[in-house]
């Protein structure tokens, strides 16, 4: 019986491992083929860069408020990428119109400086309005352009401040007893008479008894007459002189360079440098930072033509840098005090002499 169940068992293993070999393989499933197709992203198109122009009623080169505006010239180039352009109208009323017109050729803005180009821009605002206009240095009253004003008379009051707590201490060189300070002014306009009324607020703020000796030289590119005026200022007793006048100013630095016996304050500029010897401070104006805040806000869609702003002590625009080293340090720390209750209102700065 063994013998007979042992073939059977043996055919019966050949016979099955024969059907497994001769079943079909299982079919493999590719996977099905996407019906989605896959592109690549196509490249933002790149942003024009802000085209910006800058146009001063003269000519750069003054070291003072047209060449703060060449800083922010450099602060949107390279914060924004600018692309930017200046002009120079050399004082010549028909250039103006030329160069405003064709800035707007290229510039979506043109930053103009300097009064005398006033009435061309308001002018030519309205024939190109596609292109933004921005005054700096005074609030108008026009639909076609923005303006920016500078609380000068804040700026100056401070100046009168340190010349007013100096000219009292006559244990300090070149100080006399008589209290007298004195101003070289540029061209007579009501920016110079905003500083003016405003150096005088300061002087009698901290020296009620002092006097204010001023001249007006009548230009801004003349540091003959500008030194002519500080040395005439000094034979009327005044030890302190503040010089608001752009290039005119620096002949006060000169003289005082030369051998005169007086203290400067410089205006517009950190004009320091120029007498680093006897300069005490300047008063800034800050255009640079004008400049480059309003082109941001042109690019995030916050201006508009009609805008006005008027900027002092307390937004930044006006502000005073004193040379700690030749001024007494309670002088300073006074100073300091003042202009801290300028920005928080404690102190009242007037605008313009009562009539």
């Amino acid at each position: 019986m063994k013998k007979i169940l042992l073939p059977l068992i043996v055919l019966a293993l050949v016979s099955t491992m024969l059907l497994a070999a001769c079943s079909p393989a299982a079919e493999t499933t590719e996977p099905a083929a996407s019906d989605e197709t896959t592109t690549e992203a196509e490249p933002a198109a790149e942003t024009e860069p802000i085209t910006v122009g800058v146009f001063v009623a003269d000519s750069f080169g003054d070291r003072a408020f047209y060449d703060i505006a060449l800083n922010g010239i450099t602060m949107i180039e390279d914060d924004f990428g600018a692309v930017t352009h200046t002009y120079e109208g050399k004082l010549d009323y028909e250039n103006y119109k030329t160069l405003l017109t064709n800035a707007a050729k290229t510039d979506n803005i043109v930053f103009v400086l300097g009064f005398e180009a006033i009435d061309a821009m308001l002018e030519v605002a309205p024939q190109n309005p596609d292109t933004l206009y921005i005054y700096l240095d005074g609030v108008l009253d026009s639909p076609d352009v923005v303006s920016l004003g500078y609380k000068d008379h804040e700026g100056a009051f401070l100046a009168g401040a340190l010349a007013g707590l100096m000219t009292t201490r006559t244990d300090l060189k070149y100080i006399n007893a008589d209290q007298t300070i004195g101003y070289v002014g540029g061209v007579d306009s009501p920016v110079m008479q905003r500083a003016l009324w405003g150096y005088e607020q300061g002087l009698k703020y901290v020296a009620p008894e002092g006097k204010l000796e001023s001249i007006f030289v009548g230009s801004w590119v003349d540091p003959a007459k500008g030194k002519e005026a500080t040395l005439a200022l000094i034979e009327k007793g005044s030890d302190i002189n503040f010089m608001y006048a752009g290039l005119s100013g620096e002949g006060g630095f000169n003289a005082a360079n030369e051998g005169a016996e007086t203290w400067i304050i410089g205006g517009g500029f950190d004009q320091r440098w120029l007498s680093p010897d006897y300069t005490i401070a300047s008063v800034m104006k800050a255009c640079d930072v004008s400049i480059h805040d309003l082109t941001e806000m042109y690019l995030n869609g916050e201006l508009k033509k009609g805008d006005t702003f008027n900027w002092g002590v307390k937004e930044g625009g006006m502000y005073l840098v004193m040379s700690e080293d030749l001024v007494p340090a309670d002088i300073v720390s006074q100073i300091n005090a003042l202009q801290t209750k300028i920005a928080n209102g404690e102190i009242s700065v007037t605008e313009f002499r009562p009539q």
